[in-house]
């Protein structure tokens, strides 16, 4: 009697290999990708509106300022006793006929230098008011005015002028 013993490097039983795993995305995860690119694109379209008319209101208080800061720089540099005659001659305001208590128009003057409001914003309005503080001392506001969205926007801004030359 024999007896054979076969080795066998095989194990018995054989292992499973996964062989046929598939690399790649399931449907689910690619329609939870749509989705949150769908939402990204409806948010970004729903802020565009807010976003164009936050613009264009920085665009006119922009353009308010630039016209009230050249106004400020253009007064400072006439003759500082700043009666209407000098302001008008400078090509400052409108007229020598003041529209209030030491205040005057500067809506439309039409000088090269200078922008007026009511061509550069919708339905603006600049007024001048100088005020005597002291014997040499002038306190010079500007307030440039217009209407934004059915709502009326102003912008004023002010200094204090020494007439040093009395």
């Amino acid at each position: 009697m024999r007896l054979a013993v076969r080795l066998s490097l095989t194990p018995a039983t054989p292992m499973k290999t996964n062989t046929s795993r598939r690399s790649g995305h399931t449907f689910l995860e690619v329609l939870f990708s749509a989705f949150l690119a769908l939402v990204s694109a409806l948010i970004l379209t729903a802020s565009m509106p807010v976003a164009n008319v936050s613009r264009a209101k920085a665009d006119f208080q922009n353009l308010a300022l630039s016209l009230a800061q050249k106004q400020m720089e253009a007064v400072r540099g006439v003759d500082p006793s700043l009666s209407a005659a000098i302001l008008h001659r400078a090509g400052l305001i409108d007229s020598t006929s003041p529209i209030g208590t030491n205040t005057w128009s500067f809506t439309n003057v039409d000088h090269a230098l200078f922008d007026n409001p009511a061509r550069v914003l919708p339905s603006g309005t600049g007024r001048i008011t100088v005020e005597l503080i002291d014997v040499e001392l002038r306190r010079v506001t500007i307030t440039v005015t217009w209407r934004e969205q059915g709502q009326t926007r102003t912008l004023t801004i002010g200094t204090l002028i020494a007439d040093l030359n009395t």
